[in-house]
This record gives structure tokens, C-alpha cells and sequence, in this order.
């Protein structure tokens, strides 16, 4: 973000309209991910300003209300719908959220509102700030799954890498519980494991 003062402005705007819409634990919750994607951002030489903005919007539609206003939105807004937002219409927190961010808070970024559209169960060909928010919001420090300190530790060396071994994980969480994975989580980690073997830093082009 070229203009510092025009992008703290949008950070506080971003802070206010996720505080705004979540319970005081979602909140938190958003925090630790900003915080951890601010992080993350720098150590990969992206821009900590536009990753904080992402992941602070990242879930503030995730409490929008009942099932049926996801969906709701969704045909308001020609958002894409497929068979698993029809059965958990709470997938499409994310793309809600991005909208809302372009509708009400004015982002124009588009990396920023894929990251947010996406980091829910990832997107195949998902840039490098998408991949932070994707990795932040699986190893914030509050999370203590019992691999979540050593995602934490690839993150730092490998995004990359981190979002494939978190893909797998969730897949393999779906399919204990008898879940169909969704196929963009699929289509992600294939995209991962084909095309972008390990291979460090993840830098802003």
C-alpha cells in the first residue's frame, strides 16, 4: 500500500467493521490472525498492511445470521454456489466477507479479497498473500492441534508447503467424520503438490 496514512485509516476501518459483526471470541479470534498473518508477511517480503487488512476481514461474515441469509446473499450478489454451500451454507462466510469488504469498506485490492474469498478451503492457483491468510488462520496462537507447532514452524520456511500439510490435514479431518472433503480443498492440494514443490520463501513479485 503506497499511501500510509490512506491504509491505516483502512486497517482502523477494517478493525471497527470486524468488531462491529463478531462475538467477542470470533474477535479474538480475527485478531490472533492478523497479528499472525502481519507476521507471516514479513517474513516472506509481502506487504504486512495488506495482509493485516485481509485477515481482519476475513471472518466478519462468519456470524452474519441464519443459513438462509448466506445463500441469500450469495443470489443477491451472483456469488458462486455449489452443492457443499448448499449443505453448509457457512462456506461462504469468505466470499460474503470479500464482498462486503469491497461493498462497504471500498477494498479494491483483489489479491486482498481473494485471500479473504478463499481462505476458507483455498483455491487452486491461490496467490502469496491469499496462501498467508490461509496459513495464519490454521496456527494462530490459540490453535493447539497437535501439528499446529510444526505448521508453525514450516510456515516461516515454506507457505507453501505449510498450506499443503494444512489441506491434507483438514481433508483427512473431513473423511474421519464421514465428510466429503470440499473439492476446492482437493483441487488446492493437487495444485500444491504438482506445481509448487517446496521451494522457500514465497517473495511479492
Amino acid at each position: 500500500m503506497e499511501d500510509r496514512a490512506k491504509s491505516r485509516t483502512l486497517l482502523e476501518a477494517a478493525e471497527t467493521f470486524a468488531r462491529d459483526r463478531l462475538s467477542e471470541g470470533r474477535y479474538g479470534h480475527t485478531l490472533r490472525v492478523a497479528g499472525t498473518a502481519e507476521d507471516l508477511a514479513r517474513v516472506h517480503g509481502l506487504d504486512p498492511d495488506r495482509a493485516r487488512l485481509a485477515a481482519l476481514v476475513h471472518d466478519a461474515a462468519r456470524e452474519i445470521g441464519e443459513p438462509e441469509e448466506f445463500l441469500r446473499l450469495a443470489r443477491e450478489w451472483d456469488l458462486p454456489v455449489g452443492e457443499p454451500e448448499r449443505q453448509s451454507p457457512k462456506l461462504l462466510h469468505g466470499p460474503v466477507a470479500a464482498e462486503l469488504a469491497r461493498r462497504e469498506l471500498g477494498v479494491e485490492d483483489e489479491e486482498v479479497l481473494e485471500a479473504i474469498r478463499v481462505h476458507t478451503v483455498g483455491g487452486p492457483g491461490m496467490g502469496p498473500l491469499a496462501l498467508v491468510l490461509y496459513v495464519a488462520d490454521k496456527i494462530e496462537p490459540a490453535r493447539d492441534y497437535p501439528s499446529a507447532g510444526r505448521l508453525r514452524a514450516l510456515s516461516r520456511e515454506d507457505l507453501r508447503a505449510a498450506a499443503a500439510e494444512s489441506l491434507r490435514r483438514a481433508i483427512a479431518h473431513n473423511e474421519g467424520r464421514g465428510r466429503p472433503p470440499h473439492p476446492a480443498s482437493r483441487e488446492t492440494l493437487a495444485w500444491l503438490e504438482a506445481e509448487h514443490a517446496p521451494q522457500g520463501r514465497v517473495d511479492q513479485e
